[in-house]
């Protein structure tokens, strides 16, 4: 996968990649994910599905499941973040889908790239990453 940071350079992603903080830097993620645990709403091939979300960020979400839908499906996203009233919406595409592994501590789910938000609810989740990672939201640094 190839995104453009806010410079415009183009910075290769791999799929396979979740984390936060600097780690999200060294490993050449541009959003740092936070921790959360919040309800999902979402819709895809029509259907209307509810999950929670373990982490999420500016760029993306990972919202575990038991059945994650294919790798490249388009779903729309319904949330609220813990500390706004404010319901965001968000179109997104599945970039990776993790299935469950017997014996191993790994959460069954899907990886959804927010590809559509309109730039107000963009800043609303982009400002509580900031304030949960303990990045500022001006240059990247440790607050």
């Amino acid at each position: 996968m190839v995104t453009k940071s806010k410079s415009g350079k183009k910075t290769s992603i791999p799929s396979s990649v979740r984390q936060d903080g600097d780690a999200a830097q060294k490993e050449g993620r541009i959003h740092h994910r936070v921790p959360v645990q919040l309800l999902v709403d979402y819709r895809a091939n029509g259907h209307y599905l509810f999950d929670f979300c373990r982490d999420l960020g500016a760029g993306g979400v990972f919202i575990e499941t038991k059945n994650p839908l294919s790798h490249g499906s388009t779903v729309e996203l319904t949330f609220t973040l813990p500390d706004s009233k404010e319901t965001l919406e968000a179109k997104g595409k599945v970039i990776w889908v993790q299935q469950e592994v017997p014996g191993k501590d790994l959460s069954a789910g899907m990886g959804v790239q927010f590809e559509e938000f309109t730039p107000e609810q963009r800043g609303i989740l982009q400002k509580f990453v900031d304030r949960y990672s303990g990045h500022d939201d001006k240059d990247g640094k440790t607050a």
